[in-house]
């Protein structure tokens, strides 16, 4: 059989080049932990326009090799942290027939978590019904559609969205599903959006793919707007946990802000948790007139002298990704242009998941490692490189010294709490661990006790360690894998991976 490896600890989907020999012959995929068999979802590139990552350089390369049209889905469970698990390709009689919970129709698509309605006319989503919390998600009454494509214009403020529009199924398998909607719009003579549904994880993905031409004076934006009472803000800043308006000087700009990874909106007894995969900037509450400094902006926009909002003034819990301005004169070019994809995933829960969680993993997804024939090597088939034992404690980075004198480990507190968290590498027995600078200058020793390191780490801190260790498996794959920015709390639950 063919072994195929999967490494890092996010909720994710990536690509898994597979020979074209065992998709046109039936085959198993085997957790080797579990030895069970997976379902799996073959899925065949067959349009360059497809929002997709790289899909016109693989429709191309695909015309040579047609390997770069085929890529397998498949669900990978309990994926360690910071680790890896092994599947295997077996050949198999005959083609298995997975059950799946998805179901795809023409204007609609759902599955054990959501039922989601879509607009023609707007190629928007009007209604996402929670089955589990037995509640919509979407407020209805807004301005716009939930995933809309909003151009507006500079010097007028006038609003349009997706004209032409066509709905047509997508994917359907035993892993997911899709719709897709094509369309064009101000400055865009090409848009293709997808709306995503998995069979076993609940998450909802929105996938936009544009052909931006040079129209000028043109901003374009991608409308969330849920539905939640009494609405609480919080996202990811840098290295750090945002509340918009209670966080920020009296009179600063609440127009836009920087996410890293997430956003949650909660209120009422439960709670969204949005991330961006492409475009960082955001509005929080409503479509705002975009406040930028004299010196940048071009026209000034109508409205541009309105009052920021003040605590307690952010009442709507709507989300609108910021992708393009073409109102810049200083620093920036003043249109933007291209082919460019813009992704976007969340979820919905009653107030027991951690966003910081699921951001990071739909950020950081897992990575395939395809090998053909079994291999010598002393690891098993399932194995996890670092852990930490605090689940307010992530790590921001696992790496050799830039000296070459152990390894580094850089941990982050992220929830306010002053805390002594215990840091075990499972590749190496550490006898000596120092707490350096972040250059990596020595200041003090660290416990270590039964190759367990205590670092103590303050609130929203950062903590580096210098590790003296006895490396006894690891290998430079390995090493490689373990400089991934990952989330410990990913050690439970589904992990998708395409």
């Amino acid at each position: 059989g063919t072994p195929a490896l999967v490494s890092g600890s996010a909720i994710g989907r990536d690509i898994v080049r597979i020979p074209l020999e065992l998709v046109e012959e039936p085959f198993d995929l085997i957790d080797l932990d579990t030895g069970r068999k997976v379902p799996y979802q073959i899925v065949r590139l067959g349009d360059p326009h497809a929002p997709v990552p790289w899909a016109a350089e693989r429709y191309t390369l695909g015309k040579v090799d047609p390997a770069h049209l085929v890529e397998i889905a498949f669900v990978a469970e309990d994926v360690p942290p910071v680790g890896y698990k092994t599947y295997r390709i077996v050949p198999a009689g005959v083609e298995e027939n997975f059950a799946t919970s998805v179901k795809v129709g023409d204007t609609t698509i759902e599955n054990r978590f959501f039922k989601v309605f879509l607009d023609l006319e707007t190629g928007a989503i009007v209604s996402i019904y929670d089955k589990e919390l037995g509640r919509e998600v979407v407020d209805r009454n807004a301005p716009h559609r939930l995933g809309q494509f909003v151009a507006r214009w500079a010097e007028s403020g006038k609003e349009e969205g997706l004209k032409s529009s066509k709905m047509t199924k997508g994917e359907l398998g035993p892993v997911y599903g899709s719709l897709r909607v094509r369309g064009e719009g101000p400055g865009c003579p090409a848009i293709v959006q997808e709306v995503v549904l998995y069979d076993r994880i609940k998450r909802i993905d929105l996938a936009n793919r544009l052909i931006k031409d040079p129209t000028p004076l043109l901003e374009i934006y991608f409308a969330f707007p849920f539905e939640v009472e009494n609405p609480r803000f919080r996202f990811e800043g840098s290295c750090s946990t945002i509340e918009p308006l209670k966080d920020q000087f009296p009179g600063s700009n609440t127009d836009t802000y920087a996410v890293q990874h997430w956003v949650e909106v909660r209120g009422g007894g439960y709670g969204i948790i949005w991330t961006s995969l492409d475009a960082p900037v955001a509005e929080f509450g409503g479509l705002w007139p975009g406040y930028i400094s004299q010196a940048h902006h071009g026209v000034t926009p109508p409205g541009y002298e309105h009052e920021f909002l003040r605590l307690g003034e952010l009442k709507k819990s709507y989300i609108y990704s910021y992708v393009m301005n073409n109102n810049f004169r200083t620093n920036f070019q003043p249109i933007q242009v291209g082919d460019v994809l813009f992704q976007y995933c969340f979820t919905v829960h009653g107030g027991d998941l951690k966003a910081r969680d699921f951001g990071w993993s739909a950020a950081n997804p897992l990575i395939p490692v395809f090998m053909e024939g079994s291999k010598d090597g002393r690891l098993p088939a399932l194995g996890s490189f670092c852990e930490v034992d605090k689940p307010n404690v992530m790590l921001l980075a696992l790496k050799r010294a830039e000296d070459e004198d152990g390894i580094i480990v850089r941990l982050m507190e992220t929830e306010g709490r002053k805390t002594t968290a215990g840091l075990r590498l499972s590749f190496a027995e550490v006898s000596r661990a120092m707490l350096t600078n972040l250059v990596e200058e020595d200041l003090e020793p660290l416990e270590v006790s039964e190759g367990i390191v205590q670092v103590p780490i303050g609130p929203f801190g950062i903590a580096t360690v210098r590790c003296s260790a006895n490396i006894f498996a690891i290998s430079p794959w390995a090493r490689n894998s373990c400089t991934l920015t990952l989330p410990r709390a990913a050690r439970r639950g589904a992990r998708s991976l395409r």
